[in-house]
């Protein structure tokens, strides 16, 4: 999949990973992700210690930095004052992502509500759905989880902000390769069959709009479910927006309207907000 699943019924819980998944790297190619820093070399010598760190960061300095397994390439150099940026970057994303009532009635928080920072998505050469941290030039990533009590259905928005347009290009990109890298996906007990690309909803504003659909076939605690979910994705300069939706099968044209409606209003929100503007 291309995006976390929600959390509560039918996904189960979002895993918040302190670092890089285990198990063997992605494919190489446009989605794989970029080799890890270089293990610091311990030295006897004060001098010698001083001298290679000098260098290492002349190095970093002059490359851009490492990639602690974030995908694609590495993104342009941070602002000069970063946490300013990522300030305004966190603002926009807190003002964008939706509430339980933005999704409509019945609709009531799910823990964890919020996961900030939200972390990428990653599907394995052997098909295991998997995250990573945000790769460089990530200045916001912050996710929102509800859920609707009498129908089931679970509900995520997602809002990530990068230093660059250059950044959110590579990292739709790498989603659309987590889409095709496997029609079946499992993670732990959970098991996803029919992953492909869709249509996406033709929503005014975006530069670039990707859908996903697929069926979850068991859930995580092992039981077998007939789920569908639909990940509806657009991108608005630097600005990536995602709404995740799952539910029962035979509620179908619900989960898409939902995926469409919930885009729709984040695209709205952004448009409003000046800090996402003056990044554009």
């Amino acid at each position: 999949m291309s995006s976390q699943p929600p959390t509560g019924p039918p996904s189960g819980p979002v895993p918040r990973p302190s670092g890089p998944a285990p198990g063997p790297p992605p494919r190489s190619g446009s989605g794989a992700p970029r080799g890890g820093r270089p293990r610091k070399r311990t030295l006897i010598a004060a001098g010698a210690a001083a001298a290679v760190l000098a260098l290492i960061v002349v190095l970093v300095v002059s490359l851009g930095g490492g990639d602690d397994d974030g995908g694609g390439s590495a993104a342009s150099p941070a602002p000069t004052d970063t946490k300013a940026a990522e300030a305004a970057a966190h603002a926009v994303a807190t003002r964008v992502a939706l509430a339980p009532p933005d999704w409509g009635s019945g609709f009531t928080e799910h823990k964890p509500y919020e996961v900030d920072p939200a972390p990428e998505s990653l599907v394995r050469e052997n098909c295991e759905f998997a995250s990573r941290p945000s790769r460089i030039g990530t200045l916001a990533s912050l996710q929102r989880n509800v859920t609707e009590t009498a129908s089931g259905i679970a509900g995520t928005s997602e809002v990530k902000v990068f230093a660059d347009e250059a950044t959110a290009k590579q990292y739709l990109a790498d989603a659309r390769d987590n889409i095709h890298r496997c029609p079946d996906q499992f993670r732990g007990k959970e098991r996803w069959n029919g992953v492909r690309e869709a249509t996406p909803p033709q929503l005014p504003g975006f530069d670039e709009l990707v859908a996903e659909e697929g069926r979850q076939v068991v859930s995580a605690n092992g039981a077998k479910v007939n789920d569908l979910y639909v990940i509806a994705t657009g991108r608005d300069g630097r600005n990536i927006l995602s709404a995740y939706v799952v539910g029962k099968a035979d509620l179908d044209a619900q989960i898409q309207k939902y995926a469409t409606d919930s885009l729709q209003k984040m695209r709205q929100r952004l448009e409003q907000q000046p800090e996402a503007a003056a990044g554009r």
